[in-house]
């Protein structure tokens, strides 16, 4: 993963803590900007981590929250820190606030909406990649639903049909689609609520799990050669990571002042990668993706958008991203096509995520593994 900028330790009703390298953090409520809070707490624990030779990184704010506030912590260059968006829930909400709500607060105009279509009791906001709220958690007496806000209406057909023609018969762990719901010009579908916790969100040892997801990508893989002529042309609408991720390698290949000495072994890296076996594949398997039950040691795989005929390890490498190669190469295992497709991707992943990747010897070391596994 990239450098955390931070933590969020703790929010209550009346403050919140937490720790960051920047010298100052930007704390809002609802979007409204509360100020800037210095950093110069001590913190032992991240002195003793190796993060901050001094330790001096933690922050305080005091606050005043109620019931169903949202509180966002970022950087002054505008990164949030780990944990941010923060969901304020009183003690006594149970984890849940009511319909009512939904109507005076300023970041639940869709939930509101949604509210006057369907027989909601009550809900608790579901944050996206960008921080804002993006689903829902539902009671709608009928037992718990999720829905996601935000798909424009082709999209929400074209998704629909893939989990009818593909993920439900394939029998791949993922939460039933029931239907959608139209909010202005866009849709909400609704999904059945797994009762998990992202992959991400378990600390130390979520490689525990690698099994049982490789387990699914296997049989979405299987099923995906079986049915390849009919839906090699139906793929995901949306541009998968790993489609993302070559465009942008290839760029900085064919800029020498970007990829300087590695210019060379990127073409051919390129080159291979493309020729690999592509299977059917997530398409945007990163952990935040994959939902664990660890009571019931169950999983589903959530937001198929990007499904798609991609390069074989690609799934795997986004998955573990953020490990050593050899670890991940190790993980992965299974054909020298599939190590390769791993390895490769590992490579174009951490030269993003570390921006002097390429001249340390772990880069140097991840090249010659990409060359041993082609026999080059």
């Amino acid at each position: 993963m990239s450098s955390v900028n931070g933590y969020v330790d703790r929010v209550w009703a009346e403050g919140v803590a937490g720790w960051s390298l920047a010298p100052r953090v930007l704390v809002s409520i609802n979007g409204a900007s509360i100020g800037s809070v210095p950093c110069a707490n001590r913190r032992p624990d991240v002195q003793a981590a190796g993060l901050s030779a001094d330790g001096r990184v933690g922050f305080r704010a005091s606050l005043s929250l109620e019931n169903g506030d949202i509180v966002r912590v970022t950087t002054p260059q505008g990164r949030p820190l780990r944990h941010s968006p923060w969901l304020y829930l009183s003690r006594e909400s149970e984890g849940w606030l009511p319909v009512s709500l939904a109507a005076r607060h300023p970041e639940y105009a869709e939930i509101a909406a949604l509210a006057g279509q369907l027989s909601l009791k009550r809900f608790r906001p579901l944050f996206g990649q960008p921080g804002q709220v993006a689903a829902v958690k539902l009671d709608a007496g009928e037992g718990s639903r999720v829905a996601r806000f935000g798909v424009a209406p082709r999209d929400a057909a074209h998704l629909q049909r893939f989990h009818e023609r593909v993920l439900t018969p394939a029998g791949i762990a993922c939460p039933t689609l029931h239907h959608s719901v139209s909010l202005d010009r866009r849709k909400a579908l609704i999904f059945d609520c797994f009762p998990g916790r992202p992959l991400d969100s378990h600390g130390p040892g979520w490689e525990a799990w690698l099994p049982a997801v490789m387990g699914e990508l296997e049989r979405l893989q299987r099923f995906g050669e079986r049915y390849r002529e009919s839906l090699s042309s139906r793929a995901g609408r949306r541009c998968s990571l790993l489609n993302r991720l070559l465009r942008r390698a290839l760029s900085d290949a064919l800029r020498w002042d970007r990829a300087r000495g590695e210019r060379r072994f990127l073409l051919w890296l390129l080159a291979r990668l493309r020729r690999l076996p592509r299977v059917l594949s997530h398409g945007d398997l990163h952990r935040e993706n994959v939902l664990v039950d660890a009571e019931r040691g169950e999983i589903a795989l959530i937001d198929w958008d990007r499904w798609g005929y991609l390069p074989i390890g690609g799934d795997l490498a986004l998955l573990m991203r953020g490990l050593p190669g050899e670890t991940a190469e190790h993980l992965a295992g299974g054909s020298r096509a599939q190590r390769f497709g791993v390895v490769g991707f590992t490579y174009l992943f951490q030269r993003l995520d570390r921006p002097g990747l390429a001249a340390s010897e772990e880069g140097r070391a991840l090249r010659r593994r990409c060359r041993e596994l082609m026999g080059d």
